[in-house]
């Protein structure tokens, strides 16, 4: 071959991939799956519980609709009621993400050398 012709085009595509592997950044590689797990479940828990207090309090509303004769007024009432208990569940949730399960902040009186315990009568 002469030397005036241009490059074999694999050669300089192959030459192309080894350059852009190198320069390539790569992906932070997640050892912890738990963590993924834990998100992964908190976001289920916050999507589930805005579903259904929205379908169960628009559930109560269209029965008590059907029992009183108020089309629609019951529903369209309880609809709104959920959506609001959905958005409070949502805000908790997301809120308490770094809580254990039935974490309760200290009282007042714990820290005063008080100790209380909610099964001091028995």
């Amino acid at each position: 071959m002469s030397e005036g012709n241009p490059p074999d085009p694999l050669a300089r595509l192959g030459e192309e991939i080894e350059k852009a592997r190198a320069e390539r950044v790569r992906r932070p590689v997640v050892r912890d799956r738990a963590v993924l797990q834990q998100g992964l479940g908190l976001g289920f828990r916050i999507g589930i519980e805005l579903v259904v207090a929205v379908v169960v309090a628009t559930g109560i509303g269209w029965a008590i609709d059907r029992w009183l004769g108020t089309r629609p007024w019951g529903m369209i009432v309880l609809f709104f009621l959920g959506v609001a208990a959905g958005m409070l569940n949502v805000y908790r949730a997301v809120t308490g993400v770094s809580r254990a399960v039935g974490y309760r902040p200290p009282d007042a009186g714990a820290t005063t050398g008080e100790k209380r315990s909610d099964d001091e009568d028995c």
